[in-house]
């Protein structure tokens, strides 16, 4: 129930300051009341970029009103002119050279007159009567080159060709006559043969309207300057960024459609944080943090409220996440802080695309950071990169490259730079506060030149070694089951650094006698199991992180120093309490712990009966028995290690101890005279 109580008082904590945020932004910013034509009593800058719709149109509209129509040919019309033409002369020869009108009592004139498809005067009939077949053929020729040669080039409506047709005509053999008749046949034929395509030129406006880029208001430029008129533009603008007032039933829905999409985001926020990291949930440490960088962060958007976007570092807070808890809740929480931050400064494209961009490469880059040193390095590179972003998308939306965008640029990059400083030199703060322990931490207590390791080198040497190999078996086997390899290798390091107080007494560090063949039981299982206590002072002393004290807390859980206590039944009898010879515990808490106490055992086991392997024993068959006396004890209980996880170890243990203590050939001495 009480950790219920807290998962609730900051969830709703954070959803309460969530909605201040974005309320109290550019997306509820405090609405004017101002109609077109009126003046404005303060000057208004565009917020974020914006398209001025009208502006926008009134280019197309423009362009589209340039584009010229499209035209096609109509055939049939030059057709029908050739068959007229050849109609008529066709009458006139037949007129001419038949006695048929004559016996009908009609003049021929008034017969051919009648006939034609082409209206001529009479006086021009009758000279078309009086040629010969053949000055009518040679006509009627003409006739018709002349009109095909003007239709082809094309006629469109209204267009006059009659100076052509009579310049022409002027370069034959006609006579005057002649030529007055060819003019007014021909005339009387050319028709406007070019019709519009009004589906080409539909798709010719089309797409020069589509051509048109938007016509967009700058972040920071004027909408409307004090003292001028509201224009239609103007005030479409302030409308487009939510400037105008509008009824309160739409504020109340908006309010409601923000609630439930911040309530969503933070839900999903906290199942992430629950469930993300091994099916396991968070502890209260991790939790407090994530929601003080999370309530931190909303603090950042609401200050740079007013500014330009890229001066918001955003990606501060899921960069700490990254390092000092998971990868994959950083870039959930990431995420929803875009979400946030687009809708409290109503933001475009543009902002949404360079903030997602520049905070999962950063979260990419610097979660990945082993060393301190690699620090400037990163933050170049994540600079650079934040620049190029920037530039890019500029430039994408049609913002050609100037000395100002460069500079901008650089503000960037400077940006980047200084977050990744910040989140490395911020540190060893939310180390301390929380008692987390970092891979960059761990690397640096790998370091042979902790002053601790020195010392388990020089004072106690067989110690040393023997954690050398403790935390290769311990790194192996975690690699094999999905635990922190690194993190036990730092406990294999400094599981027995407790033995610096009293060395002698261990058989590794020994060279002559054994001081416990001159002491007690008790004394010497006292003596033996002082060493974690001793190893827990230590790392006070040196200010070894929390992990690593659980580690040699844990190592030997409660088990019991057995050599002695069998020693002391001997002695004693059925009267020895088992407690006086068991450690105090508690047992590993966690799978590195359990892979600790595992290769610890292990390794003493194999190294002690190193003469006896491949002749009465196999090494695996020393692991095995080790690790199910381990079980059996019930050291392993209260670990998160499964089934699966037992033989993965046994293998890789079994491997590694191979190759460490591998049989050996015996060498034949060699028989002399």
């Amino acid at each position: 129930m009480k950790k219920f109580r807290w998962e609730v008082i900051y969830f709703m904590i954070a959803v309460m300051l969530t909605f201040f945020v974005i309320s109290s932004g550019d997306f509820f910013r405090k609405k004017i009341h101002i109609e077109i034509g009126q003046i404005a009593s303060e000057t208004i800058e565009a917020p974020f970029q914006v398209e001025n719709e009208i502006a926008t149109e009134r280019k197309r509209n423009q362009l589209e009103a340039l584009t010229p129509d499209i035209y096609k040919m109509d055939e049939r019309v030059l057709e029908k002119g050739i068959a007229n033409i050849e109609l008529l002369f066709d009458y006139a020869e037949a007129i001419k050279v038949t006695a048929i009108p004559q016996e009908h009592g009609v003049s021929p004139i008034q017969t051919l007159q009648s006939k034609s498809p082409i209206p001529l005067y009479e006086d021009e009939y009758k000279t078309l009567l009086g040629m010969s077949v053949n000055r009518l053929h040679s006509l009627e020729q003409i006739c018709i080159n002349l009109l095909t040669n003007t239709m082809e080039e094309g006629i469109k409506e209204n267009e006059n060709k009659a100076l052509d047709v009579r310049a022409k005509l002027e370069k034959t053999d006609l006579s005057t006559v002649e030529q007055k008749i060819a003019y007014e046949i021909i005339s009387s034929q050319i028709k406007p043969n070019l019709i519009v395509d009004k589906e080409a030129t539909a798709l010719a406006k089309e797409e020069a309207r589509e051509s048109v880029e938007p016509v967009y208001i700058l972040q920071g430029e004027r909408v409307v300057e004090q003292g001028t008129r509201v224009t239609e533009e103007a005030y479409n603008v302030l409308n487009k960024i939510g400037y105008l007032n509008i009824d309160d039933s739409e504020v109340y829905t908006q309010y409601i459609g923000v609630g439930i999409l911040i309530i969503l985001a933070v839900l999903f926020l906290y199942r992430s944080m629950k469930y993300e990291i091994s099916n396991t949930s968070l502890n209260r440490g991790q939790a407090s943090l994530i929601f003080i960088l999370y309530i931190l962060s909303l603090g950042i958007i609401r200050m740079v409220l007013m500014g330009d976007y890229i001066y918001m570092p955003l990606a501060f807070a899921p960069i700490l996440v990254a390092i000092l808890i998971h990868k994959d809740i950083a870039i959930v929480m990431h995420l929803i802080l875009i979400v946030v931050a687009a809708l409290t400064h109503k933001a475009d494209s543009v902002f949404i695309i360079y903030h997602l961009l520049a905070g999962l490469i950063s979260i990419s880059i610097v979660a990945q950071m082993q060393e301190r040193k690699q620090t400037m390095v990163n933050a170049l590179l994540v600079g650079l990169l934040q620049t190029l972003i920037f530039i890019s998308l500029n430039m994408l939306v049609g913002i050609s490259l100037s000395t100002q965008l460069m500079l901008k640029g650089v503000e960037a990059f400077f940006v980047g730079v200084i977050v990744v400083v910040l989140v490395v030199g911020s540190l060893p703060l939310w180390e301390a506060a929380f008692g987390f322990i970092t891979p960059i931490q761990l690397l640096e207590l790998t370091n042979p030149d902790q002053p601790i390791l020195k010392r388990l080198l020089i004072e106690a040497t067989g110690t040393y070694y023997h954690s050398l190999l403790v935390a290769n078996l311990a790194e192996a086997a975690a690699d094999e089951i999905g635990a922190n390899p690194l993190m036990a290798r730092v406990g294999g390091y400094y599981h027995d650094i407790g033995k610096l107080t009293c060395s002698n007494y261990f058989k590794e560090n020994q060279v002559l006698d054994n001081p416990h063949d001159y002491l007690d039981p008790q004394t010497s299982a006292d003596i033996i199991l002082s060493h974690v206590t001793s190893g827990i002072e230590l790392a006070d002393t040196y200010k070894l992180p929390k992990c690593v004290k659980d580690m040699i807390k844990e190592h030997h859980g409660t088990s019991t120093a057995q050599y002695f206590y069998i020693k002391a039944k001997n002695i004693e009898g059925e009267e020895v309490d088992i407690k006086d010879f068991s450690y105090k515990g508690p047992k590993p808490q966690s799978k590195e712990a359990a892979l600790i106490m595992l290769a610890d055992v292990v390794e003493a086991t194999v190294r002690s009966m190193q003469h006896k392997i491949g002749t009465e024993v196999t090494v695996e068959d020393l692991v095995r028995k080790m690790v199910k006396q381990k079980l059996d004890e019930g050291q392993l209980d209260e670990c998160p290690l499964y089934i699966s996880d037992i033989e993965k170890i046994i293998d890789s243990f079994t491997r590694m101890l191979k190759g460490m203590y591998h049989e050996r050939i015996e060498y034949p001495e060699r028989k002399g005279k």
